[in-house]
């Protein structure tokens, strides 16, 4: 079984190669900084299992998620993220995602994922309390600037996978002015990451 992974955080994928090399049916594990670079390697030798990260640059989890369903829709997809949120997790499992783990899952819960049925969507332990809703946080309604018009509609497109340069493309403006209106809306939301943005949104139904 051949495996790709991709998370910009080189010890953290370091650390995820290594231990699903001692799984006895895993014959190579590849690691890439970007989703774009393991859909490129994907494109030249198709894995048989992907682990993708939500929060990465050039391509996140979710738009090489979605460029790997339509390309390779058997492929068998799973996310490995700590953003633990029951509206991301959701996102993720509806655009094609057959699992959903937490970085620090332990090497048996990374067997059992690839060992799972064809049909079957697996989660790991940490995952699953979310999804059930222990230890959910309480929502305190923190209050914050109203968002602009074009702020709106940048965060939407945000929240349905697209990349800043083909949100840009869409509202004819450019890649930069794009980032700017995602900084803004960052900074009224009080959010100190796209991965956290994207989950406000869904929770306050922004998107």
């Amino acid at each position: 079984m051949k495996i790709y992974i991709a998370d910009d955080h080189s010890l953290v994928a370091q650390g995820i190669a290594s231990l699903l090399k001692k799984v006895e049916k895993v014959s190579s594990v590849h690691t890439f900084k970007n989703g774009k670079l393991l859909y490129d390697a994907a494109l030249i030798d198709t894995p048989d299992v992907v682990f993708l990260d939500i929060e990465m640059p050039v391509w996140d989890g979710r738009t090489t998620l979605s460029a790997l369903k339509s390309k390779f829709p058997f492929l068998p997809c799973l996310m490995l993220s700590m953003m633990n949120d029951k509206y991301l997790i959701k996102d993720c499992i509806s655009r094609g995602a057959v699992g959903y783990l937490n970085k620090d899952c332990k090497l048996e819960e990374l067997t059992e994922a690839l060992e799972r049925e064809n049909e079957e969507i697996f989660y790991s332990k940490e995952v699953l309390k979310v999804l059930s809703g222990v230890n959910e946080p309480v929502n305190e309604n923190i209050s914050h600037e109203p968002l602009s018009d074009r702020e709106k509609e940048v965060l939407k497109l945000l929240c349905e996978g697209l990349s800043a340069r083909e949100i840009g493309e869409k509202l004819y403006i450019s890649t930069r002015t794009v980032e700017t209106h995602k900084m803004n809306t960052m900074q009224k939301l009080h959010v100190n990451s796209v991965g956290k943005l994207i989950s406000y949104a869904f929770k306050n139904n922004l998107a």
